[in-house]
């Protein structure tokens, strides 16, 4: 199951964008939506709706334009991927997470392609940033146009962690322990939902990889950290893209 670096990207963004079909309700109804109180015996006043903010449609292009304006940690610009290159790499690693067994069962949504939001009519652009020296991977991906039911269920799911902590994933014969530990204080962005997930192969190697993620209007954005010099140094490499991406979509 070794991917690529932007495989394995894919993969964290997939995981992330999944964590909330572990479980959960949708977020309740505004108080708002209840009925108003009757003007008069014989008369009653529905209540007006509160009108919900449109949240601006960006396009690919756009998307783009702003995660090349986001520096990483050595204030270097992310590179920004070809879409081409994005849409190839989706498309394989969701077929990959598809052939995946998962247990305990509960958590088969985290490997199943039809938990991710289809990318069919949606924006989406990526860009990351290496460091050679250090092994440090940094990326950061943009997705307008999801479903809002999928939104909603991605807002303040932080506790839905807990339910896939700990899996197991098999694939052609190789069995991978994976545990995902949900992480505070990555950012300050309001409903930012953040975690380390570790992955311990068969020949004893360990990977490890920070994710934060945060919908900002009507925007997913997904931040993924790896490799540096210590998981410290993830979370603040993590939690400084997505800083500074939420500070560009408006």
């Amino acid at each position: 199951m070794k991917t690529s670096v932007l495989g394995t990207f894919a993969v964290s963004v997939l995981l992330a964008t999944a964590v909330s079909a572990c479980g959960g309700t949708p977020e309740p109804k505004a108080a708002g939506s209840t009925p108003a109180a009757t003007a008069g015996p014989a008369t009653t006043v529905a209540a007006t709706p509160t009108p919900t903010p449109t949240a601006k449609a960006y396009t690919a292009g756009e998307l783009a334009a702003i995660v090349g304006q986001v520096r990483d940690a050595a204030d270097r610009r992310l590179t920004v991927l070809p879409s081409a290159d994005i849409a190839t790499t989706l498309e394989q690693t969701k077929a990959m997470l598809s052939s995946i067994d998962v247990k305990p069962a509960e958590c088969k949504e985290l490997a199943a392609s039809s938990t991710v939001p289809s990318v069919d009519g949606a924006a989406m652009a990526v860009g990351m940033s290496t460091d050679a020296a250090t092994g440090a991977v940094t990326a950061l991906s943009l997705v307008s146009g999801l479903d809002q039911s999928f939104l909603a269920r991605l807002k303040g799911q932080q506790d839905q962690l807990a339910k896939c902590s700990s899996m197991t994933m098999t694939a052609s014969g190789m069995e991978v322990a994976v545990t995902v530990t949900a992480l505070q204080g990555v950012s300050s962005r309001p409903g930012t939902i953040a975690y380390r997930t570790d992955t311990a192969l068969p020949d004893g190697q360990k990977q490890s990889t920070v994710t934060a993620q945060v919908v900002q209007q009507g925007v997913v954005l997904t931040s993924v950290a790896s490799g540096g010099a210590s998981e410290a140094d993830a979370v603040q490499r993590a939690g400084a893209l997505l800083e500074s991406a939420g500070a560009l979509v408006k």
